[in-house]
């Protein structure tokens, strides 16, 4: 738990009350202005330290809730305002619509997730009356410590402070870990789904054809992808919740990461689509995750740094690794420091073109152990040349490479689990700047070159924090 979550200044009982008595005034100041009923919505934090950053986070998503469940019901806000006050934030609307209809549904509301047992919602009909509980057939709230009537426990102080702060922490930390792992995991399946989707891929499924594969399509691989973002998701939670110790961690990712194959074979019939980025993604969902366990500054660089610390605790010597599993020991270095530049620079280009011009570097770079399956030492050497030499900005050229790659049998896949794990890192980089510039379409698929002024990446410390991973070998000795 992110102790820094919960550091917020102390309020004195003064304070309290007077906000009390301005926030009546607020409601009653609303409700004459336009004749309608008012929601009054508040968090219940116990303690003297009121307004911290969960507790802001908390109060943000419950007034969207707030919005969302009225206007499902047909009940329209007329009128609002948000106040944030060293005492707690506070939301009051006047609502265009029946008092009794929405309490009902802030009701609900209250009942719906653990964490929302903190939401005091109150609704006050157009005539000063505060509408129950009771009045629309519900029984008074519980105690969420001990499911005794609420309001019986506080008349009694039946519980100590110290024993409701605490249980309030843990309900604000398991709300907002849960929406994290959710937040990660939907990003690693994103990545995965972009990754797919990028055309033209020399040698590998996309929209154009089925690469060098006979027993896989573009369906088998959305087939793959849609069982992950719940994998993806767990392996955030076990780096948000899960053993401190490297090692211990790596264990249940690795069991978590075998049951996500077994899922993958299950949906696809047998045919190992994701294999590789269901390691690296989930390693790097666990990592992005213990950073913000740990309250450390989250960035492309250190996301990586932490995947190779983690792997590094189950598998300290890089000696005999390939692979992905090389790639993680040095931290995702070519996905980081040749990929990330790349789709930095090409993304207001499209995303196809960013994509595929991040991948062919990749294959330019990458010892693709995929490839030597396929086609030996030579025919690695082989697609390095090529793709150093091509332009990858060129959509004929690439097309020209696959379908050489096609008749060679030739499939780049490790390099294409790389592009997904800087993909993944652009996500990131998306929810933290939004500055992704969205590609104007075209009809035809071409790649379109956007005029955007204002675009601007963040410089290289929203990427690295300190010195880049460098891509390590495995001894300087080629794979048998």
């Amino acid at each position: 738990m992110n102790a820094a979550l919960f550091e917020g200044a102390e309020v004195q009982l003064g304070a309290m009350l007077a906000a009390r008595e301005a926030r009546m005034a607020a409601q009653h100041s609303l409700i004459k202005k336009h004749g309608l009923p008012v929601v009054s919505f508040t968090l219940n934090i116990p303690g003297p330290v009121k307004r911290f950053a969960l507790a802001d986070m908390l109060f943000d998503s419950g007034v969207d809730m707030i919005n969302r469940a009225l206007l499902s019901r047909g009940i329209a806000i007329a009128d609002g305002i948000t106040r944030r006050c060293e005492t707690g934030c506070e939301y009051i609307a006047a609502i265009d619509g029946d008092a009794y209809r929405a309490k009902a549904a802030l009701t609900a509301l209250e009942e719906s997730f653990p964490a929302a047992r903190l939401f005091d919602m109150d609704v006050i009909t157009n005539e000063f009356e505060h509408v129950s509980r009771a009045d629309i057939g519900m029984q008074p709230r519980r105690c969420f410590l001990c499911s005794a009537p609420a309001a019986e426990c506080a008349r009694s102080r039946r519980h100590s402070l110290d024993e409701l702060t605490d249980h309030v922490h843990t309900l604000l930390w398991q709300w907002y870990a849960d929406a994290q792992a959710e937040r990660i995991g939907r990003t690693a399946q994103r990545a995965m789904l972009y990754e797919l989707a990028a055309t033209p891929k020399p040698g590998l499924v996309d929209r154009r054809n089925n690469g060098a594969h006979t027993d896989m399509d573009f369906y088998t691989f959305i087939d793959s992808a849609c069982i992950t973002a719940p994998y993806f998701a767990q392996c955030a939670r076990e780096g948000l919740n899960g053993p401190a110790d490297g090692a211990a961690l790596f264990a249940r990712l690795k069991m978590h990461g075998l049951k996500a194959e077994g899922d993958m074979l299950a949906a696809t019939g047998g045919v190992n689509t994701h294999k590789g980025e269901i390691f690296s993604l989930g390693l790097i969902s666990a990592a992005w995750a213990r950073l913000i366990r740990d309250g450390a500054p989250v960035s492309a660089g250190s996301i990586c740094k932490t995947a190779a610390q983690i792997f590094a605790c189950a598998t300290p010597d890089a000696c005999g690794l390939s692979g992905a599993r090389l790639s993680a020991h040095g931290g995702f270095a070519l996905a980081l420091n040749t990929a990330l530049p790349i789709l930095r620079r090409e993304a207001q280009n499209g995303m196809d073109t960013a994509a595929c011009a991040a991948l062919t570097a990749l294959m330019a770079q990458n010892e693709d152990t995929n490839i030597v399956r396929r086609a030996g030492e030579a025919g690695l050497e082989y697609v390095k040349r090529l793709c150093t030499d091509a332009d990858a900005a060129d959509a004929d050229t690439l097309m020209r490479m696959d379908d050489e790659l096609i008749r060679r049998n030739i499939s780049p896949g490790g390099s294409a689990d790389l592009l997904a794990a800087a993909l993944m890192q652009v996500y990131y980089i998306k929810q933290h700047y939004n500055e992704l510039p969205q590609p104007a379409a075209k009809a035809n698929g071409a790649h379109t070159r956007l005029k955007d002024d204002k675009y601007a990446w963040p410089d290289d410390s929203a990427f690295f924090d300190g010195e880049k991973p460098k891509q390590i070998h495995n001894g300087g000795k080629k794979k048998k």
